[in-house]
């Protein structure tokens, strides 16, 4: 009976804390990963196509270069469980040849079959007449720059896959409300007093709770495969531009079985999109805000787990020492980061030295989560974290911040 009554009264409490809630440009020449979205289509789910095209138009880009193709849905596996739509999703970039696609975007590659290097000057900030294969390959700075840009953009290309699973959290408050009415009539024959009016309260935070939805987003990472092999074959075989067009070459390209995708990893993130039965948010609303927060969810989750993943964040500020990063891409309080000089080298290849370390500052974490960046920006004027400096000195606007483990 002790038990019951715990029970309830931590309802009624829980109700009660619910209802009350007092209880620059700076940094941007940095080379970035590149990023592929796509998602599996199951049109038999609620809210379908607002799940589609809210997943199309999101900004889940902002710290990657955008590499989408045109095609941006898989279509899902019937009879298949969420876990079991990995080999699904596999089958579809090979015969659609995604990886070889992304290579033909990174060079520009025309209906005619030509390459140029001019996405790859524009991402690297190199110097046009630098990169030109035809150029580069005679001089070993030109070959130096080759293996940069190779190294530092075209093999940290990714391809997400994100599967979606939503869950309408008034069938939780049906089974928890069914729970309560039970424990409510046990109340009731044992003579506890005012046990109608405490099945009454707790019954409406079950409302409460039962309002929006609760979002489990499965997500598949893989990487586009870029060394020194593959890029001396493409530059070697398959390279042909307007000056040196060769059609044999172009041909070549077609059919060839170079390029592949590697599996990095997979993970999964439940968001749960609350409001109260007050609201006056639409069902479509908390769809919409609860598909931005899943794919924010899972994407932190990939880059924690998996170093390669992982983006750099550029100084924006240094007294005080501030980025634009936040809760978000997961940050928590106390994470620490490395602080790292970009530098050149005689040939022009990059290369990374740390300067220092820097921690969250545990009471200035932006929330720059959907729909809560611009509100906090207009309350309080945040926008951007703080970090407080633990060792090392001298840094600078524009530095990158890199997270350490």
């Amino acid at each position: 009976m002790k038990k019951t009554l715990f029970f309830l009264l931590f309802i009624v409490s829980f109700v009660g804390f619910a209802q009350n809630p007092s209880n620059s440009n700076v940094g941007e020449k940095y080379h970035r990963s590149s990023l592929y979205t796509l998602m599996t289509v199951n049109p038999s789910m609620p809210f379908s196509d607002k799940i589609e095209s809210t997943f199309i138009e999101l900004n889940a880009l902002d710290k990657f270069n955008d590499h989408n193709l045109s095609v941006r849905k898989i279509p899902y596996q019937s009879g298949k469980k969420v876990k079991t739509q990995q080999p699904n999703i596999e089958n579809y970039l090979k015969a659609n040849d995604v990886a070889k696609k992304m290579i033909a975007k990174w060079f520009n590659r025309s209906e005619k079959g030509t390459f140029n290097m001019d996405l790859v000057s524009a991402r690297g900030f190199y110097n046009a007449s630098d990169i030109d294969v035809n150029k580069a390959k005679l001089n070993k700075r030109g070959i130096a720059l080759l293996a940069d840009a190779g190294e530092e953009l075209i093999a940290n290309t990714f391809v997400l896959v994100s599967h979606f699973k939503y869950y309408d959290k008034a069938d939780d408050a049906a089974k928890a409300k069914k729970t309560i009415g039970i424990l409510g009539s046990i109340a009731s024959a044992a003579g506890v007093s005012g046990a109608s009016q405490v099945v009454s309260v707790a019954n409406t935070g079950a409302d409460i709770l039962g309002k929006g939805y609760r979002v489990r987003s499965i997500a598949y990472l893989y990487r586009l495969k870029w060394n020194d092999e593959i890029a001396n074959t493409f530059y070697t075989k398959y390279w042909t531009d307007e000056a040196t067009f060769d059609i044999n070459k172009a041909k070549d390209f077609d059919v060839s079985t170079l390029f592949t995708l590697e599996f990095v990893g997979t993970d999964q993130a439940y968001c749960d999109v609350q409001s109260s039965i007050f609201t006056n948010k639409s069902d479509e609303q908390l769809v919409v805000r609860a598909t931005h927060r899943a794919v924010d969810e899972v994407i932190s989750k990939l880059q924690k787990n998996h170093d390669e993943f992982k983006t750099k964040t550029p100084l924006l500020t240094v007294e005080p020492l501030t980025a634009k990063i936040g809760k978000k891409e997961g940050l928590e309080a106390g994470e620490k980061f490395e602080v790292l000089e970009k530098n050149i080298d005689e040939n022009g290849k990059t290369f990374y030295k740390k300067v220092g370390v820097v921690k969250v500052d545990n009471n200035k974490i932006w929330d720059n989560r959907y729909m809560l960046a611009e509100e906090q920006a207009k309350e309080n004027g945040n926008d951007r974290t703080t970090f407080v400096k633990v060792s090392g000195g001298d840094f600078q606007p524009g530095m990158l911040l890199n997270q350490i483990k």
